[in-house]
């Protein structure tokens, strides 16, 4: 499954994070920097498909730890589908490997509390 962000969503990077505006739902939204690095990577769209946002995150945060990598992965995928399912991000269907293959994924270095770090940091107001 490709992502890209929503023609109706306004966004900007700053200090690590990534604020959102729904132009359609009127409401505002904050990315950790976890997010806003998954957020950076569907907005380059090199790649935006899933299995290849989730593959490049388990090698930057779970080398060498197999159980770890199928962590992010799951994480990637759910945060991803989190977004598209608020009208955040639209989807594609595209021919993609399969994510359960990328708990194979190797050479990657271990980071704690994944799942934290993935989930959006809720509403937010208008930003100055």
């Amino acid at each position: 499954m490709r992502y890209r962000i929503a023609p109706d969503v306004v966004w900007m990077a700053d200090d690590g994070e990534v604020r959102l505006y729904d132009g359609h739902s009127g409401e505002f939204q904050t990315l950790n920097s976890t997010g806003a690095e998954l957020w950076l990577l569907v907005s380059e769209g090199n790649p935006a498909d899933a299995a290849g946002i989730a593959s490049q995150m388990a090698q930057r945060y779970a080398a060498e730890d197999t159980g770890q990598a199928a962590v992010v992965v799951r994480d990637v995928r759910e945060f991803l589908d989190t977004l598209a399912g608020q009208g955040l991000l639209l989807t594609d269907m595209a021919d993609t490997a399969d994510m359960a293959d990328l708990a194979d994924v190797a050479d990657v270095a271990d980071v704690a509390d994944v799942a934290d770090d993935l989930a959006p940091s809720g509403p937010a107001g208008p930003s100055a």
